[in-house]
């Protein structure tokens, strides 16, 4: 083979190379992505902080986790948890009894298959007592605090039961009267069965033969 073939040879496999990966590369490369601490000026001992997750075209990414760090003035770490962005792409952090002093903040996406991680840091100072937040968007802020207090906020009342019913018909209200008893029937019946000690008595002879009795013109009884 001459160094002409060699050189065809030679341009038909990187042909193929490129042919090859422009046929299974990605579709849709990542994304590059940004994190933005919303807060401006000292935090208190209490204060929240709002970490905001974008991407290159500054689209909320919602749903996507930040790992947040607080680290004193000698290197030791006061918080560390991991905290999910709400559908405004911020994430809450809520601060609890720091002390007053200086502290370094660091926020950080590890990224995925559609979005290139990202991270930021900074110093912040938490004064002693309340402070009121200075923000760089309030509205973004409330929009954020109502989505992550989701339905709970939803009333529970619930219509009024059927029990409420009148309970008038409950079977104590049912009559209790019954038919008057058979005992108030008329007892003279009792007084007409004694009319039969008027009648005649029955005589009898000495031979045990029945003597009707005898009266005479006046109606007066002879025997």
């Amino acid at each position: 083979m001459d160094k002409k073939e060699l050189m065809i040879t030679g341009i038909v496999i990187v042909l193929a190379v490129v042919a090859a990966g422009v046929i299974f590369a990605p579709s849709t490369a990542a994304q590059y992505t940004s994190i933005d601490v919303l807060n401006k000026g000292d935090l208190g001992e209490n204060s929240t902080i709002y970490v905001k997750l974008t991407c290159g075209d500054k689209t909320s990414l919602s749903g996507k986790t930040i790992h947040i760090k607080l680290t004193d003035n000698k290197n030791n770490v006061v918080y560390d948890e991991s905290v999910e962005t709400q559908a405004t792409g911020v994430a809450i952090v809520k601060l609890n009894n720091l002390g007053a002093g200086e502290y370094k903040l660091d926020a950080s996406f590890d990224g995925d298959e559609n979005y290139t991680g990202c991270s930021i840091s900074q110093n912040v100072t938490i004064k002693e007592g309340e402070v009121k937040d200075e923000l760089a968007n309030s509205t973004l802020i409330q929009q954020t605090i109502a989505d992550s207090q989701g339905t709970s906020s939803q009333s529970s009342s619930a219509p009024a039961s059927s029990s409420s019913q009148s309970s008038s018909s409950d079977s104590s209200s049912q009559s209790s009267s019954v038919p008057a008893s058979s005992s108030s029937q008329s007892s003279s019946s009792d007084s007409s069965s004694s009319s039969s000690a008027d009648s005649s008595s029955n005589y009898y002879d000495e031979n045990g033969k029945e003597v009707l009795p005898e009266y005479d013109a006046d109606g007066k009884q002879i025997n």
